[in-house]
């Protein structure tokens, strides 16, 4: 009896450590828990072609890293590790074959001697429609390559990173606790990814490994750009408040990104109010649902887009 409640009370300890080293002030003072210096190590970035990857790779190797850019094709992320020089290898592979990923974490290996940090950030946007109008097809590949892929990631590099004690950083975004209205495929996707690290995080623990979800906003690259041109989209982001959708710079993002890997942070959030906002999920999501049900301009939107389904449906 007396060793369960000194179980217990460990973990209560433990917990309450670990929750208030999340919060800012107090956080900074306490330092991270077991932070990872990052001159030496080992990088593996997924999708690091352009955009967030590729800025990541920059800002690890400036750090003193070794990087294994991973893209779907060689001649992208051979761009990059030109670009970078010394200490910057790359591999090709498609999220989407999980030989190919394994033949990237034995590049890695052979040429580094191993992995020490992982990011699954590869990732496509889904066509912005409701689960009714989208075609059931592209749904489906979204989830493969934003949930299934990052999946495969982290499988086919976990081996080298349990022997290293390392860390795994899965890119999620906002979409996690965020309505999917119009992007269901892709938030479906970015809440698998946060139950795939909470897991994640307890099954390495012993390993002396960890993980950590990078809870991101918008950011201001072309893709983003792509999809903020489409007229519906355009119309249905301006039925919630602004800054919840103003880009941040990949720069900033990617720079949370990198702090999290040195504090092996358990969540990692950007820009500023994406933590807090986190924290209040229970009544910022129940709220947000609320809202956007009453929304007459996402409404008009979405009913837009269901009766040409339906009316397509109709001829059949």
């Amino acid at each position: 009896m007396m060793e369960l409640v000194g179980e217990s009370l460990r973990a209560l300890t433990a917990m309450t450590v670990g929750a208030t080293r999340q919060l800012p002030v107090v956080g900074a003072v306490l330092g991270p828990s077991d932070a990872l210096s990052l001159p030496g190590k080992t990088v593996l970035i997924t999708g690091a072609a352009r955009g967030l990857g590729a800025e990541i790779a920059r800002q690890v190797h400036a750090r003193g890293a070794n990087v294994v850019l991973v893209g779907r094709r060689l001649d992208g992320v051979q761009a990059v590790a030109d670009e970078l020089g010394q200490r910057a290898l790359a591999a090709e592979a498609d999220v989407s074959d999980f030989a190919a990923l394994q033949r990237a974490a034995a590049a890695a290996l052979e040429h580094f001697g191993g992995i020490d940090v992982v990011v699954a950030n590869a990732g496509i946007a889904p066509p912005s429609d409701s689960v009714l109008s989208i075609d059931p097809d592209a749904f489906e590949h979204t989830v493969d390559i934003d949930l299934l892929g990052q999946w495969r990631t982290v499988r086919a590099t976990l081996p080298t990173i349990v022997r290293r004690s390392g860390h795994i950083v899965v890119i999620s975004s906002i979409y996690a606790f965020f309505n999917g209205a119009l992007n269901a495929s892709y938030a479906a996707s970015k809440a698998g990814i946060e139950q795939l690290v909470r897991a994640l995080r307890v099954e390495l623990a012993h390993h002396g490994a960890t993980a950590g979800v990078a809870y991101l906003g918008f950011i201001d690259t072309d893709l983003a750009a792509d999809v903020f041109a489409r007229e519906h989209v355009d119309e249905a982001r301006r039925a919630i408040p602004g800054f919840l959708t103003k880009p941040m710079s990949t720069e900033a993002a990617a720079a949370a990104v990198v702090r999290g890997i040195e504090q092996r942070a358990g969540k990692i959030g950007a820009p500023g109010w994406v933590l807090p906002m986190l924290r209040a999920r229970g009544f910022v999501t129940t709220l947000m649902d609320e809202a956007l049900i009453r929304n007459a301009r996402l409404t008009r939107v979405i009913r837009d887009l269901d009766a040409e389904t339906l009316l397509q449906d109709d001829g059949r």
